[in-house]
């Protein structure tokens, strides 16, 4: 038994790695959510969807009207989050509940059956279904496999250091879910164009969309976000082999985010990431679990299997 267990410590390093990896590549372009040189420039809004019902519509940019969505959906503090993550023939779908209250923090079930990482983690957590919770300092693999299931500890814990070592120095895995950041790059390009009025996820809309590419970061924090952060979305999209993405957010006559998605073409594939919002306000527990294991514990275990 001793000798399986060992097996087993092996496979959830490996899985934890290929966690880190596969978020980065993905979210490589989700983290750039910002917005470049659309295909027209921004011109005044036109009353549309996105105006409460019975006020009058103001008429001002695109760039202007996502700033007051950033600060109502700021404001929400969180939300249910559904999201479709596809890289190449990769397919990785997620569902749980978000907070941007105080940092980031999740609690995410993410389906890995469309993804090699699906085969590796089912013995571990005992299916190709995977259960994460996002603290402000680490992340937590729920164990759920026959191996580990009935003894010892039920979560493995990796930290934001282990994170940056397996993925190449990101650290910032749920920035692509992250709404206020999202809207937040689109405006930065300066150019984010309104597209109309839509129905989405039965919720009457107002699209916008943009284009970003690393010669809009240049000047980005001079557009709603820092020039630090501007750096960092850079360098997701030079690691991903991303010369440009298009950017693409809804929003309802409350000012709320319904989704947003990321389009782009990287080294690894075609990458498409689609995030819906709903439930604004949701209860988010994601407490660190009492029974867990460190990362750094486990590659004792292996090193010495």
């Amino acid at each position: 038994m001793a000798g399986t267990r060992k097996a087993a410590v092996t496979v959830v390093l490996a899985a934890l790695a290929l966690t880190a990896t596969a978020c980065d590549n993905d979210k490589s372009a989700d983290k750039n959510a910002a917005p470049a040189a659309p295909t027209t420039a921004a011109a005044p809004a036109t009353p549309s969807a996105a105006a409460p019902t019975g006020a009058k519509p103001e008429k001002v940019s695109p760039a202007v009207f996502l700033e007051q969505v950033t600060q109502k959906t700021g404001a929400a503090k969180s939300a249910k989050v559904d999201e479709l993550i596809q890289v190449g023939e990769i397919t990785m779908k997620g569902q749980g509940a978000l907070s941007w209250a105080d940092g980031l923090e999740a609690d995410l079930t993410m389906d890995l059956s469309g993804s090699p990482l699906g085969k590796v983690l089912a013995p571990i957590t005992g299916g190709p279904k995977a259960h994460y919770l996002y603290t402000k300092d680490a992340v937590f693999l729920g164990l759920g496999g026959e191996l580990l299931q009935n003894s010892g500890p039920r979560w493995v814990r990796y930290t934001t250091a282990d994170m940056a070592k397996a993925s190449g120095g990101a650290t910032d895995q749920l920035q692509s879910a992250d709404p206020v950041q999202g809207v937040r790059t689109l405006i930065a390009g300066g150019k984010v164009t309104e597209v109309g009025p839509e129905t989405v996820n039965g919720k009457a809309t107002t699209h916008y969309s943009g284009v970003i590419s690393a010669a809009d970061l240049a000047i980005a924090s001079t557009q709603g976000i820092t020039q630090a952060q501007a750096d960092r979305i850079k360098k997701g999209l030079d690691a991903a082999g991303i010369a440009s993405e298009q950017v693409d957010v809804w929003v309802d006559a409350d000012k709320l985010v319904v989704k947003r998605t990321e389009q782009a073409e990287s080294k690894v594939g075609a990458v498409n990431v689609s995030v819906s919002y709903s439930d604004y306000g949701t209860p988010v527990i994601a407490a660190t679990p009492v029974d867990y294991i460190d990362l750094a514990d486990l590659q004792k275990a292996a090193a010495g299997s």
